[in-house]
């Protein structure tokens, strides 16, 4: 009894797996991509971080205007009188990481 074979196609017998090349330049892409996103993460981080001191020094101002003082940051008040009786208020902050900020208000309040 014999048997019938399908003749194997070439393409077939030839490819076994990946080359130790094709390999090695798939790792390296790998790893820069990688290293690429790491960077990226690190910058967002950094960036949000900023963000959020000058978030809190602008509070830390708007509660130096209302007259609270806050533990840690330097704060600066000046008052000026203006025409009309009006009263031009200025609160410099700087805070511990050294993010500053002003505010300033006009108060046209008759006594």
């Amino acid at each position: 009894m014999t048997t019938a074979r399908w003749p194997t196609p070439h393409y077939a017998r030839q490819q076994q797996g990946f080359s130790l090349a094709e390999t090695l330049v798939a790792m390296l892409l790998l790893a820069m991509s990688i290293s690429a996103l790491l960077h990226y993460h690190r910058a967002l981080t950094l960036s949000f971080s900023q963000q959020w001191q000058q978030r809190q020094a602008w509070r830390v101002a708007g509660q130096a205007l209302l007259g609270h003082d806050v533990p840690g940051w330097q704060i600066q008040r000046q008052q000026q009188l203006q025409p009309g009786g009006c009263v031009l208020e200025r609160a410099t902050v700087r805070g511990p990481q050294q993010r500053t900020a002003s505010l300033a208000r006009l108060d046209c309040t008759s006594p």
